[in-house]
């Protein structure tokens, strides 16, 4: 199954877009959650706090669907 991950910033250089400036293209089995397809890809879901999907809050164990298209959020930071 094929889904999108967007993110900007920090995160963004983890995520290595590949579709867009913001955008990586990721084949995953189906069924498995959020958390473990960052996994699968390099990136620690504790450079994640949280993701939307079409508008919606998604924690990390969503169970993303085929041609789902998730912009994650990193952890508020700053001093």
């Amino acid at each position: 199954m094929v889904i999108y991950l967007k993110a900007g910033g920090e995160l963004r250089s983890k995520l290595q877009p590949d579709v867009d400036h913001f955008t990586r293209r990721v084949e995953t089995e189906a069924g498995k959650p959020l958390s473990d397809i960052l996994i699968g890809i390099g990136i620690s879901p504790a450079f994640v706090a949280f993701a939307f999907k079409d508008g919606q809050l998604k924690r990390l164990d969503y169970t993303p669907s085929e041609g789902d298209i998730i912009t994650l959020q990193p952890p508020v930071s700053g001093g």
